[in-house]
């Protein structure tokens, strides 16, 4: 399907699923355009479909397009464009960090110093099948130091001079936060997607679009588990039972599962994160037991709450 035909159904389902929404709820007509409208999910702003003929709505992938996304849900162009600036890279990259500490293929080098013996120079690193790559990079290097290392791997090559130590340190500075946050954006349009504006219409997701608008403002905790060897294309929906302190709707994306504000019962982001903060089994992870039931993944919009 074309983009612009896919916007404009999209569009069309979007507006009847959120009248349907408004009407249920008595909400403020008034408040909003005459006629059918859709509105952004991650600011709330209403739109006409003359928002489809000037670009103003997009399409937008989930999870972002660089880490396996695909198309989803429409946002505004201000929206889309700001998570994609701002945090959306940062996920990218921190998938990348990942892949390369577990031995998986990224498809893209990272730029890295590298050490050989007690000489340093700039390059760039790469997991190619079963091998790591070095590449030394001499324009980005100092001369002196890039000859230096050449003449110590020519001499532990020749055997003329007892090997020593290599190593390497990434230079691209991935911003934890930012990344956190681009997964948190993703995990909230799949619920969207799924479950519709009356899920997201409800006040306890209001802290999560504030902390979106305000990236660098620490407005929320973390909200993830992260399981660095999950398979990219991991997906699952889970409406989270029991423990009661982890009631919430549980969204895995890939090696994140985001825990969001339930349906039934929901809990605060503070509880959330306190029930998520148990007793690490290993640097990074965490061991947690909890039970629900799968609801259907969205590949569109279902808007299941809004029928």
């Amino acid at each position: 399907m074309k983009r612009q035909e896919w916007r404009e159904r999209k569009f069309a389902e979007g507006a009847a699923a959120l009248s349907r929404h408004l009407a249920a709820v008595g909400g403020p007509q008034s408040s909003v355009p005459t006629g059918e409208y859709y509105a952004c999910p991650c600011c709330l702003r209403h739109y006409g479909s003359e928002a489809l003929s000037d670009d103003t709505l997009t399409i937008e992938d989930v999870p972002p397009k660089s880490v396996g996304g695909r198309w989803l849900v429409l946002t505004c162009k201000e929206c889309n464009n700001t998570a994609g600036t701002r945090l959306d890279e940062q996920a990218r990259l921190r998938e990348e960090q990942l892949d390369l500490l577990i031995g998986r293929p990224s498809g893209r080098a990272l730029t890295a110093k590298i050490t050989v013996g007690d000489s340093t120079t700039q390059g760039d690193i790469r997991i190619v099948d079963d091998a790591l790559l070095l590449f030394v990079d001499p324009n980005r290097s100092d001369p002196t130091q890039h000859a230096k290392m050449t003449k110590t791997l020519d001499q532990w090559t020749s055997g003329s001079l007892r090997g020593g130590s290599m190593g390497f340190e990434l230079t691209s500075r991935m911003k934890v936060v930012r990344a956190r946050l681009s997964w948190l954006r993703a995990a909230y349009l799949v619920a969207f997607a799924a479950l519709g504006w009356h899920y997201i219409d409800r006040p306890f997701l209001a802290p999560l679009r504030a902390q979106l608008a305000a990236p660098d403002v620490p407005l929320l905790p973390p909200l993830a588990l992260v399981d660095p060897d999950a398979a990219p294309d991991n997906r699952d929906l889970v409406i989270v039972q029991d423990p009661h302190e982890l009631r919430s709707l549980a969204v895995v994306l890939g090696r994140y599962t985001v825990f969001l504000s339930g349906l039934e019962d929901p809990q605060p982001f503070m509880s959330l994160a306190s029930a998520l903060s148990g007793s690490p089994v290993q640097p990074g992870r965490r061991q947690i037991s909890w039970r629900g039931k799968r609801i259907p993944w969205p590949t569109r919009p279902m808007y299941a709450l809004d029928q």
